[in-house]
């Protein structure tokens, strides 16, 4: 392609905002950054930044210290996955995925780092539901207690509470079967019920 037909096609992608743009589009545009041509790597990362930060948010929290720096690291991370993009479903799942696991990993930084400085390893978190964020009380109950999960059932529960995926569409992006999925779920599930009567119980027995 042309130089000048290539940046002719940027400018006119350039003026679809992004939360317009169609899978089309953004599949387009991830193919033509996967050149590493800069026009078009900043134009692709601008299209997805919104939902990428959209994950980010959910899973680390709005008031996240570390949220800014970590939807970066996860931009870079995929440009540098676009190359293994095989164009056998939506872009953006790919992304998010890519974006869900980069959280998970920068939130279980993030506590690491806060237990070390409080030598406080023994102890969970205990879920904040007074707090002003927006968001379902189970979702910060996952927040709290992620590290606890197995790294398949965070992702898997992340997947269907941040992403809104279906079970179906979780058993194809985690390539196993419907089965197992249901299983991760209600593993996880089970897991985080018990913990949250635990952390009641213990609150009663404290007051």
């Amino acid at each position: 392609m042309a130089p000048a037909e290539s940046q002719a096609r940027l400018a006119v992608a350039a003026q679809v905002r992004s939360s317009d743009r169609n899978e089309s589009d953004l599949t387009e545009l991830a193919l033509m950054a996967r050149t590493r041509d800069a026009a078009a790597m900043r134009t692709f990362l601008e299209s997805i930044a919104p939902s990428v930060r959209s994950v980010c948010r959910g899973v680390l929290g709005a008031g996240h210290v570390d949220l800014e720096d970590t939807v970066q690291e996860c931009l870079i991370d995929i440009l540098r996955a676009l190359p293994k993009y095989r164009v056998e479903g939506a872009i953006v799942h790919y992304t998010n995925r890519i974006a869900l696991r980069a959280s998970i990993a920068a939130r279980k930084r993030a506590r690491n780092r806060e237990q070390r400085q409080n030598a406080l390893a023994e102890q969970s978190p205990v879920p904040n539901f007074a707090g002003s964020e927006d968001v379902l009380p189970n979702l910060w109950l996952v927040r709290a207690l992620i590290d606890e999960l197995s790294a398949v059932q965070a992702e898997t529960v992340l997947m269907r509470m941040v992403l809104g995926c279906s079970v179906e569409e979780i058993a194809v992006a985690t390539q196993v079967p419907v089965n197992t999925t249901k299983s991760r779920l209600r593993l996880a599930k089970d897991y985080l019920r018990r913990r949250l009567d635990g952390e009641m119980v213990g609150c009663k027995g404290s007051a």
